[in-house]
Parts: C-alpha cells; structure tokens; sequence
C-alpha cells in the first residue's frame, strides 16, 4: 500500500490531532470544575501547545518533503475532495454548535431551579465554569478536526 505525499500530510494532521488529544485533554479535563483565573499553569500549558505544535509540523512537514523530493500536480480531484471534507467539517462544526448551546442552556436551567430549591450541593455541581467551556469547545475541535481528515484520507484512498 503506497501512499501519496497527500495521503501522509493528511496522516500527520490525525496523528497531531490524537495526540493532541492524549497529552493536553487530560489537563483541560482535571480543571474542568475550576475558573480560568484559578487554572494553575495555564499560561504554561498554553506555551507547551504552542511549542509542541510548531515543533511536531516543522519536524513532520520537513521529513515529508524530504522523503518526497517531487512536486505532486494538483487537480479537480483534490479540490472536489477538499470541498467534501470541509463540508463535512463544517456541517459537524455547525451541529456541534448546537449542541454547545443546548449544554450551555441546559446547565443555566438546571443551575437555576437547584438555586431556587435551596439545594446547594448539587447547585454546586450544574454551575458552569470557564475552564469547562474551554474544555468542552477544544474536545469538540478535536473530534472535528478527527473526522474531518478521516473523511478526507477515505475520499484519497477511494476516489
């Protein structure tokens, strides 16, 4: 099974995307009951991402376009698979909208009526935080991001 210089830049992607997902989650999952002012070392996991991000595609591209020396022509077939993949993409971006602002609301609501219950502890437990939204967008992106460019090396593979 070869692989086109296409096929592994869109590999590349999934693989960032999963370890992204492995290595840096975790983090946002344990503070997700905390608010972003008591977040301890956000501003360094922030530049732990940033660095790693530029590291790994500046190390990926590299071996990529070193291991292959020549220009691939690009055609329809890339652009028609390019606009599927982003369609898709943005379709899930769209229903993922939808369902952030359900979360949103259905935590507001239940917050609300636990207040006026006078029930304090689960109050405590439906209050939403900063720290979980941030959470909840960048699971979201990272799912996206994953079925994006799964879809997009399935139309490579395939078409």
């Amino acid at each position: 099974m070869m692989l086109s210089k296409k096929e592994i830049s869109i590999l590349i992607e999934i693989i960032f995307s999963i370890s992204f997902a492995f290595i840096f989650m975790p983090y946002f999952y344990e503070n997700n009951d905390n608010n972003l002012v008591l977040m301890d070392g956000l501003i360094r996991i922030v530049i732990e991402i940033l660095v790693f991000t530029a590291i790994y595609f500046s190390v990926a591209y590299s071996l990529l376009e070193f291991v292959f020396k020549k220009r691939e022509t690009k055609d329809e077939r890339d652009d028609l698979i390019n606009s599927k993949s982003y369609k898709v993409g943005y379709l899930l971006y769209e229903f993922s909208l939808f369902i952030f602002i359900g979360y949103v609301c259905s935590r507001m609501n239940f917050s609300f009526i636990l207040k006026n219950l006078n029930n304090e502890g689960l109050y405590e437990n439906f209050t939403l935080t900063d720290a979980g939204v941030v959470f909840m967008i960048l699971g979201l992106l990272v799912f996206i991001s994953i079925i994006k460019s799964l879809y997009q090396f399935y139309l490579y593979r395939s078409i």
